[in-house]
């Protein structure tokens, strides 16, 4: 038997119009309370808390990141896709969602949590995902991200790359570090 693995997806760059759409997806073992307790003292450690990334401090993002980065467990468990000049948001997501699971082991006791996604569109999410080649369990809404510590890395991890690709120093610097170690990986097609 096969052990479970979570997904836990948030997306940023609506804003940008296309320009720049990014997908960050944290790839969990079955020891999922384990990683949240470890999210959990990171946030208090660095005092980001529960904030979401665009409201916290950046002294407090930086401090989380490399705690992040810092952490065995994390290693290859952090991926993103980048996307520019396109619009098609949904298709781009699912997308992002099955290259995580096909590139890091396709089993088939995959579940998937999304940040936002409305509970009418999980088994479209879940068929689509299946469509592309990945296995998938299931597929859920996370409505609160503020309630669940792995919903808020995805959406930590999304505005880190963000922030690295639009140029702030010191997030560049921490994440060209973090690529070229393998910390954190791009999804490609």
């Amino acid at each position: 038997m096969t052990n479970k693995r979570y997904f836990y997806v948030d997306e940023t760059g609506q804003d940008t119009q296309g320009e720049l759409f990014i997908v960050a997806v944290v790839v969990t073992s079955d020891q999922i309370d384990e990683w949240r307790r470890t999210c959990e003292e990171i946030e208090r450690v660095s005092r980001k808390g529960k904030v979401k990334w665009r409201l916290t401090p950046r002294d407090r993002q930086l401090a989380y990141m490399q705690l992040i980065l810092q952490n065995p467990m994390f290693v290859g468990h952090l991926t993103f896709a980048l996307y520019k000049s396109s619009q098609g948001y949904v298709d781009l997501t699912v997308e992002a969602i099955a290259l995580a699971i096909r590139q890091t082991g396709n089993e088939g006791n995959n579940v998937v949590s999304v940040d936002g996604l409305p509970k009418q569109r999980w088994q479209d999410y879940a068929r689509w995902i299946r469509q592309r080649g990945a296995k998938v369990e299931k597929v859920r809404g996370v409505r609160r991200e503020e309630n669940d510590s792995l919903i808020r890395l995805a959406d930590a991890l999304c505005g880190f790359v963000r922030a690295a690709h639009e140029g702030q120093p010191e997030m560049k610097m921490l994440f060209d570090v973090a690529v070229k170690r393998q910390t954190i990986k791009q999804l490609r097609v």
